[in-house]
């Protein structure tokens, strides 16, 4: 019997104020008015950011280095050997009550990792030591207070075959490793080409944090004249939709979250509430400075991006619609993919034309 877990939800788990627009409604025909009668934009030309110097280090190559073998790593399913703690291993396993099998206790195939996979005491620890191929015979004792009430402090005898071990290898870091993971020729090339790299993203890095520097100086200028209704309550009903989808994914209500946190639905509503203001404000100032900069995301370039997230996911249309249970266009829309792009369109500007560093 499952028992009824309320998982440590936190509302600021739900209430992700993220300047950059990344989730929630906002999709292309969204504030499509004057927003002159809603929002005065604070001033964003002649800004200046924090300058950030970026250097790399012999051990950060070296430490990434380490983790591109760790990511090249293989794994082998063997049939020999003996299990040892760490072990990742195949087994199948029969239970038996009074010398009869019951619900749950019996498996052809699971995979157990020794020193991390929970299982009732002492049947991973009766398969340290023994050889693959074995079976083992473990009298052991459910606990008395098992979540399945049907076996709890009972005794139970299993009966356990280690089918295989799973043995992983990393690749040494040498020649032959580099010129299959790159283009380059020489070890020196390629740790050359490994700092490069590592440049590149820290630069990166740090004109995102130039970016967020800048934004939040014009937000801080920024007012809201007053809220548009459609976009503010499709906001405040997706934040509420999604907490009560994630407590009720822990299996529990919504009245067992009020009273774990000590709150009640007034209280919640009102964070909700300043969140979605919040938002509609970002999104006010990022539409009102891509019209006053002629800026827009365009069909194809939002395709594109569609096209690259399918792309990087390793999955198809297909295969997408039925693990989310929506197409890519839909989760896109969902999401507020579009305004996002804008938003990096806005600060790209921002960033090269109307700022310097200090």
């Amino acid at each position: 019997m499952r028992k009824k877990v309320l998982k440590c939800i936190s509302l600021a788990t739900v209430l992700v104020l993220s300047v950059s627009v990344l989730a929630g409604c906002g999709g292309d025909k969204s504030y499509d008015y004057d927003l002159d009668d809603y929002v005065k934009v604070g001033n964003y030309k002649d800004l200046t950011y924090s300058k950030v110097k970026v250097s790399v280090s012999d051990a950060e190559v070296q430490q990434e280095i380490n983790n591109r073998l760790e990511n090249a790593k293989t794994t082998e399913e063997v049939k020999k050997g003996t299990v040892k703690k760490g072990d990742t291993i195949n087994v199948s396993y029969e239970g038996k009550i009074d010398g009869k099998s019951f619900n749950g206790g019996s498996s052809d195939s699971y995979d157990i990792t020794v020193g991390q996979t929970s299982m009732i005491d002492g049947f991973v620890e009766g398969l340290i030591g023994k050889k693959i191929g074995e079976t083992v015979t473990l009298n052991l004792k459910f606990p008395d207070d098992y979540q399945n009430e049907d076996v709890a402090g009972k005794d139970v005898v299993f009966t356990v075959t280690i089918k295989s071990k799973k043995v992983e290898t990393t690749p040494k870091y040498n020649l032959d490793f580099v010129k299959k993971n790159s283009d380059c020729k020489t070890l020196e090339e390629y740790e050359k080409s490994v700092k490069e790299d590592l440049l590149k993203d820290k630069k990166e890095q740090a004109k995102k944090a130039s970016m967020q520097e800048l934004w939040t100086k014009i937000i801080s200028k920024s007012k809201a004249k007053k809220y548009p209704e459609e976009e503010l309550n499709a906001i405040k009903t997706t934040t509420k939709d999604n907490l009560k989808q994630q407590i009720e994914s822990s299996g529990a209500t919504f009245e067992d979250y009020l009273k774990q946190q000590n709150t009640d639905e007034k209280t919640i509503n009102k964070q909700i509430k300043e969140y979605a203001q919040n938002r509609v404000l970002n999104e006010m100032v990022i539409y009102s400075i891509a019209r006053a900069e002629d800026l827009e995301v365009t069909d194809k370039e939002y395709k594109d991006y569609m096209d690259d997230m399918l792309e990087s996911s390793g999955i198809d249309e297909k295969t997408f619609k039925s693990t989310y249970g929506m197409t890519v266009e839909e989760y896109c829309e969902n999401e507020g993919l579009r305004p996002a792009l804008l938003y990096n369109k806005v600060m790209e500007k921002i960033y090269d034309d109307y700022s310097k560093a200090k």
